[in-house]
């Protein structure tokens, strides 16, 4: 293994913990997304001067997050944007059940 194989491994361990550490307190403050050029900021800070794409990387990689792309950088606290939350409307669940228990007494009779 050449020498410039072991700094990069290291390097890369190193912003993957740096990483998760960040996404840690983001996680703790209840932020619901956060910047990902802002998120390279606070990394640079630290000391981890990395590309974008490095860090998307990084986040994938950390298991911190639910969703990342270029733009910005969702939490695992938080779902993503691209899930649908709202509930349908009008389904109530108890009924169904109840008119397919009429149903079965029907079909038994």
């Amino acid at each position: 293994m050449l020498i410039r194989d072991i700094i990069l491994e290291s390097y890369s361990d190193d912003l993957l913990s740096a990483v998760q550490d960040l996404l840690a307190i983001i996680s703790s403050k209840d932020l619901k997304k956060i910047k990902t050029s802002y998120f390279k900021k606070l990394l640079a800070k630290q000391g981890f001067v990395a590309s974008t794409e490095e860090i998307i990387q990084a986040v994938s990689t950390s298991g911190f997050a639910s969703s990342v792309d270029n733009e910005e950088i969702v939490p695992n606290s938080e779902l993503s944007g691209d899930v649908n939350t709202d509930s349908e409307q009008g389904i109530d669940v108890s009924k169904m059940a109840g008119n397919q228990a009429i149903k079965d007494i029907k079909a038994e009779l």
